[in-house]
């Protein structure tokens, strides 16, 4: 099958954005997630999100039922906590945002009264969240997407004709200490802040400057803590896993900083079998866009990671084939064992197979295949993705790219498709007999893992 048809059939802009709806309807994780984002004005008090749902024809299900234990939890979710009374919001308005706004455009902090001025603007702007009516209109609720759009513009336009960068590196500080306030209110007050942190950005895309777009990375503190937390909604979770990722392909973390993070992700995505697929998948992907492949022990955590999800029965395809994408995306460089890495992805793409052909109509299985393809190849010829663009033995690369591509070429057409003959399947088997790895340690300084069963197609 000729790569040209697979490129064909999927990288066009209609094919991508209509397995992005089938994906976005089938999850139907919450109206909240969905809702806050695409509605024109997100209320505090409006439309409460609906429980998450799992696709019915993907196996295994997720348990989503709460435990008897998070029954006060969910009561603090639906209680407005305001941080701030109207009349603070009024005088603050009347006597500091004129003050407040000038410095922040000025962009250059003179003194101490100036830090004062950005801190109280800063807790201002987020304490509104937390209000059921506008202050200033009474007779409305508030609309939290405009609050969350007002800093980001603030944002912006701090210090663009000056270019003095002091008054925003300040507001984005007091922006990322203060917001952890609203992280014990209302549902939609957590979720609106945890967008907020997820988008804010230290510098701005400036074409004429050659200045590359660059997310604010010490945002990263709270976004970690809600990943860690044990009373956070899994919507709340799910920004902050996709704030992560986006820190890690557009902020300027150390490595450090990098490992930091995966060690805090690592042992969520492990405990997360029962989380919803979106939250496994979020966790999932900022592990590849962390742009590592080892701790500070060289140890290879984040291919483990992402190998014992991929070989994980307990997950759904999605999950599962997500992990696999994300493991063309690490640096891997020559002495990563890429012959227990090919060898999983094509065990993995076997199995999809045979569920496959079980139930060809299930909608998901696009996408799925898709990941597959994505982890051997990048979707544009600019993109550096894929294992066939690292620094790895490509005759090993090969050899397994050959056996995913009939069936991914064949499964990602549009429109229905048919089961996968016997004789690929057949040439699947026999590769996988041929080439079973040796040991499935990702590395010698490794214990066997738990899952190797499970690698080994038992």
């Amino acid at each position: 099958m000729k790569e040209l048809s697979v490129r064909q059939s999927i990288c066009s802009s209609q094919v991508i954005s209509r397995v992005g709806t089938l994906i976005a309807r089938s999850t139907g994780i919450s109206l909240l997630v969905v809702g806050l984002f695409l509605s024109p004005s997100s209320l505090l008090l409006g439309q409460q999100p609906a429980p998450p749902k799992q696709p019915v024809a993907e196996q295994p299900k997720a348990n989503l039922a709460a435990p008897p234990n998070k029954a006060a939890d969910n009561q603090a979710l639906d209680k407005v906590n305001e941080l701030m009374t109207p009349e603070e919001a009024v005088n603050f308005r009347k006597t500091k945002l004129r003050k407040f706004d000038d410095l922040l455009r000025s962009g250059k902090i003179s003194g101490n009264a100036d830090k004062k001025l950005i801190a109280e603007g800063a807790r201002y702007e987020l304490y509104l969240m937390t209000m059921k009516q506008d202050p200033h209109k009474p007779e409305n609720k508030t609309d939290l997407k405009k609050l969350r759009s007002n800093i980001l513009r603030d944002i912006q336009f701090s210090g663009r004709v000056s270019g003095n960068t002091q008054a925003r590196e300040l507001y984005l500080a007091e922006l990322t200490k203060q917001a952890g306030d609203l992280l014990k209110n209302h549902r939609l007050v957590r979720f609106s802040a945890v967008v907020l942190l997820s988008q804010l950005d230290l510098k701005d895309a400036d074409r004429r400057k050659k200045v590359k777009q660059t997310a604010y990375t010490l945002a990263y503190a709270p976004l970690v803590k809600v990943i860690n937390s044990k009373t956070q909604p899994v919507e709340v979770k799910i920004i902050a896993a996709n704030g992560l990722a986006r820190i890690g392909k557009m902020g300027d973390p150390t490595n450090a900083l990098r490992i930091k993070i995966v060690e805090a992700i690592i042992p969520e995505l492990q405990q997360s079998q029962k989380e919803h697929s979106w939250y496994q998948r979020s966790l999932v992907n900022t592990l590849g866009s962390m742009n590592i492949t080892d701790n500070l022990a060289r140890r290879p955590v984040v291919v483990n990671a992402l190998l014992e999800t991929m070989n994980d029965p307990k997950r759904t395809w999605r999950v599962r084939s997500a992990a696999a994408y994300n493991l063309g995306k690490l640096p891997l460089k020559a002495n990563s064992d890429i012959k227990l890495i090919t060898y999983s992805i094509v065990d993995l793409t076997r199995k999809m197979v045979t569920a496959y052909n079980n139930n060809t109509n299930a909608r998901f299985w696009k996408r799925c295949f898709w990941n597959v393809y994505l982890a051997f190849k990048p979707a544009f010829a600019n993109q550096n993705n894929g294992l066939t663009k690292k620094q790895v033995n490509q005759t090993v690369v090969n050899g397994a790219y050959k056996q995913i591509i009939k069936p991914v070429a064949t499964i990602i057409q549009p429109g229905p498709t048919p089961k996968i003959p016997a004789n690929i399947i057949q040439s699947m088997d026999d590769w996988l007999k041929k080439n079973l790895p040796k040991n499935f340690r990702v590395a010698p300084v490794q214990v066997k893992p738990a899952n190797q069963k499970v690698a080994e197609g038992n």
